[in-house]
């Protein structure tokens, strides 16, 4: 079963992140300030931790729920393993 969890919201996170990267590679190779890299490299993780927690959701909350409609009891198990991944 495939689900769409791609919105216009979720395109600016990721954007921002892709923004992100693409400084801290510059900033690399200007040899800058390692403080400075890794405060772009910590922002950049938070970024990318937010976008997962809003995919596990919309996955729980859309397509497990569906799953469990329809009588695929597997989905949780599948859940726990994503949840597994993120915890």
């Amino acid at each position: 079963m495939s689900h769409s969890h791609y919105t216009k919201a979720l395109d600016n996170r990721l954007a921002s992140v892709e923004g992100l990267i693409g400084a801290i590679r510059r900033m690399m190779s200007e040899g800058r300030d390692c403080e400075e890299i890794l405060l772009q490299l910590s922002a950049a993780e938070s970024s990318i931790k937010k976008i997962a927690k809003i995919v596990l959701k919309d996955h729980f909350n859309r397509c497990v729920k569906e799953s469990i409609e329809n009588g695929d009891n597997e989905a949780i198990e599948s859940f726990d393993t994503i949840l597994d991944k993120f915890i």
